[in-house]
């Protein structure tokens, strides 16, 4: 039996009627899915988004306890202290601003209450920073002052003038000053200042006044002569060297010019030159910078004339007080009045003057005549018997830098009438209480 015969057109199988005809062929494009295939996969989607942020929601807005003021209480987990004191229905009273000083700059503007968390009371950056975990126990109350915002600055600190316990006849600086620094709380919004750190101190200037005593018991006095140099001033250094005696002329500048030889002749005796201001003004009721004028200008005209350096005055009508020290820029070392005085500006007659100059005379003291500003004849007359009264009752009689360097209280070179602020030194700005 014969096989069946086939026709050369067909084939002798038939493809799967679906199979793309390029299976073979690599790269082919892949078929697109179906519309029904993504609706599938976006509900699938929504629904774990859905899961999943529900699950975030109540996460975000679970509760904790936490233990406010004493009770127990549900929060917000994560809740700020503002949100906790407005979910609670509290009420504080707030602080207020105030100044580095302590001083209320605004009412009202501090922290809106305070908290203290499991025991301890929270600072401003830590209230803000707070945030409700779960068992804190939280109490909270009125607000506290906020200090306004502030910075440091480092300052110079004068030194201060220290007054002299009781006055005497000699006064002088017994130390110099010098500045310190400290530092200082400026608010920036009062513009106050406080105090800080000391980082170093400064050093006061410090008045001494005494009433000059010799160490040694010596019995010497002090005459002093004002208002020279003038035409009597030769003639009391004759009656000086006559009783071997030496004494002090407190010489006004302004006499000095056309009297040079005179000044030069005080210190050829062995007297001594100091100054009794450039034109007498009253120094207690000038300001500053006429008080210095007329101390510096009279050392210099006496200096200048041969008299020899000296920063000590006598001054005028003997006022000189501590607010005068403080004017006085450190221009001279000490002030010396009188203990005895003769009042010979008022003419009283020799034996007056003998007897003012004289009576209850003591070791150390001074005795006050003029040189000028008058008539001297009475005091020419009067100058002899005071010598001759009190060299009987053994006195001696001395200049005033020998009468200071008998006190060991007084230092050197202010007793030599040079002392003058050492350099590196500062002055007094005001007067310490």
């Amino acid at each position: 039996m014969s096989s069946p015969r086939h026709s050369p057109q067909q084939p002798d199988y038939q493809p799967f009627p679906y199979a793309p005809q390029t299976s073979q062929r690599r790269g082919g494009r892949r078929r697109k899915p179906s519309g029904g295939s993504r609706a599938v996969t976006v509900v699938a989607f929504l629904v774990v988004a859905a899961v999943v942020g529900g699950g975030v929601w109540m996460w975000l807005n679970r509760t904790v306890r936490l233990n406010l003021n004493g009770t127990w209480t549900d929060v917000r987990a994560g809740s700020s202290l503002g949100e906790i004191v407005e979910a609670a229905g509290l009420s504080y009273a707030p602080g207020n601003l105030v100044s580095v000083g302590g001083n209320v700059l605004e009412e009202g503007s501090g922290t809106p209450f305070s908290a203290t968390v499991d025991g301890r009371e929270l600072g401003k950056d830590e209230m803000e920073a707070f945030r409700a975990a779960g068992n804190e126990r939280v109490d909270l109350g009125d607000g506290t002052d906020v200090v306004e915002p502030s910075h440091e600055e480092k300052r110079v600190m004068e030194p201060r003038l220290v007054p002299y316990e009781s006055l005497g006849a000699v006064t002088f600086v017994s130390q110099y000053g010098k500045t310190g620094h400290q530092v200082f709380t400026v608010g920036e919004v009062s513009g106050e200042t406080v105090p800080g750190e000391v980082l170093e101190p400064a050093q006061d200037v410090v008045l001494q006044s005494v009433n000059p005593r010799p160490d040694d018991g010596r019995k010497v006095i002090a005459i002093t002569f004002d208002d020279g140099p003038s035409a009597y001033t030769q003639r009391y250094l004759d009656i000086l060297s006559q009783h071997n005696a030496r004494a002090t002329f407190f010489c006004l500048g302004s006499q000095i010019p056309g009297n040079e030889s005179l000044v030069q002749a005080i210190v050829e005796q062995g007297s001594q030159v100091a100054s009794h201001t450039q034109n007498h003004q009253q120094l207690t009721t000038v300001d500053a910078d006429t008080l210095k004028s007329e101390v510096s200008t009279a050392f210099d005209a006496i200096s200048n004339a041969g008299g020899g350096k000296t920063t000590v005055i006598r001054p005028p009508y003997g006022s000189f007080d501590v607010n005068s020290w403080l004017a006085s820029g450190g221009t001279l070392s000490s002030s010396v009045i009188w203990h005895l005085d003769s009042l010979d500006w008022k003419l009283p007659g020799v034996d007056a003057i003998v007897e003012n100059s004289t009576l209850g005379a003591w070791s150390g003291a001074i005795i006050l005549m003029h040189d000028g500003g008058g008539n001297r004849d009475q005091d020419l007359e009067a100058l002899p018997k005071i010598l001759q009264k009190l060299t009987d009752e053994g006195y001696e009689f001395v200049t005033l830098s020998e009468l200071l360097s008998l006190d060991s209280r007084i230092p050197a070179e202010v007793a030599a009438g040079t002392a003058t602020m050492p350099e590196g030194s500062s002055w007094a700005t005001s007067i310490a209480e």
